[in-house]
């Protein structure tokens, strides 16, 4: 029996981001008072979660459906889901990797999904959960005049001694160490000592159609896919075009063979580029090599793109 019913509540809806899922002053994603014209969040990560959604559709049927997320954070998340569902819906989400299950708000469809089927931004009822068995550290956002390249990396790293995970603030000195030893050692707040962290890989499993991946529509069998593991990490690339142009953008995950960003660059499928990994403010490039665009996904309402870039060399 399905414990948790949609809910018209007759109001206005919360404000959404540009993955569907709340923003803004929200009990779960508040501003701080303090400080009134900073931003407080937590970053998205492209990740698949397997799930199952109950709810009511719009016509009071109960429904029941296996599906998965496409993105999350620490309040929410970007399902796929077929139900027809309707903003300011509660629905319950059981996560199948934890056995946990939380009612979450509906915040919006999305206008083009990012996979395949429609897909909806929703928003955990209970904040304080951690949920997706990921721990996210919030971030205050200043508004700055002008744009400057990131002098941070943003990664999922797991902890060796318990399986813990993070998705970690680094200084670009801690992730080439990470990248060039592949561990880390930092305070697990679980061990209550210094561990050993590594990156924490998206998932073990088969792509699928619907996830968003550097490794998809390559023509890869499942097998090579899956010897490419990716990584959640958000690095400061610069990305060089054809005729020269550049643009200083950030990934969302990576591996051996293929990256994925955002770029408000009109790239177009087969197209050359090169791309340079670990870009700064002072020039520095960790690896540029030459990559071909193999497949594009509107984001952002239209303002950008999300890329993925089969790279001919390995980095």
């Amino acid at each position: 029996m399905i414990a948790v019913e949609a809910k018209d509540l007759n109001r206005n809806p919360k404000p959404a981001d540009e993955d569907g899922m709340s923003g803004g002053a929200s009990k779960a994603n508040p501003l701080p008072a303090e400080h009134p014209e900073k931003l407080r969040r937590s970053e998205r990560v492209f990740i698949r979660i397997p799930i199952e959604v109950k709810g009511r559709e719009g016509d009071g049927k109960l429904f029941s459906e296996q599906t998965a997320t496409v993105v999350i954070n620490r309040h929410g998340a970007r399902i796929r889901l077929k139900a027809a569902v309707r903003p300011e819906d509660t629905v319950s989400v059981t996560n199948h990797q934890n056995s946990m299950t939380c009612p979450f708000r509906v915040v919006a469809r999305e206008a083009k999904a990012l996979g395949t089927g429609p897909e909806w931004g929703v928003e955990c009822l209970e904040p304080d959960l951690n949920f997706w068995g990921i721990s996210f550290p919030e971030k205050i956002i200043e508004p700055t005049p002008t744009p400057t390249v990131p002098d941070s990396v943003d990664a999922l790293l797991e902890c060796s001694a318990c399986r813990s995970r993070e998705f970690a603030q680094l200084t670009l000195d801690e992730y080439r160490q990470l990248a060039s030893t592949m561990r880390l050692e930092r305070h697990c707040p679980r061990c209550g000592a210094n561990t050993a962290w590594s990156f924490g890989f998206v998932e073990a499993e088969e792509e699928t159609p619907g996830q968003v991946s550097a490794g998809e529509f390559r023509g890869e069998s499942g097998a090579e896919r899956r010897r490419a593991k990716r990584v959640a990490l958000k690095l400061p690339v610069k990305i060089r075009l054809q005729d020269g142009r550049e643009e200083v953008a950030r990934t969302e995950n990576l591996s051996k063979t293929g990256v994925c960003f955002s770029s408000t660059q009109n790239l177009h499928v087969g197209e050359r580029v090169h791309v340079g990994v670990g870009y700064s403010e002072s020039g520095e490039v960790i690896e540029e090599v030459e990559a071909r665009v193999v497949w594009r996904r509107e984001y952002e309402g239209g303002k950008s793109a999300l890329y993925g870039v089969h790279l001919e060399e390995t980095v």
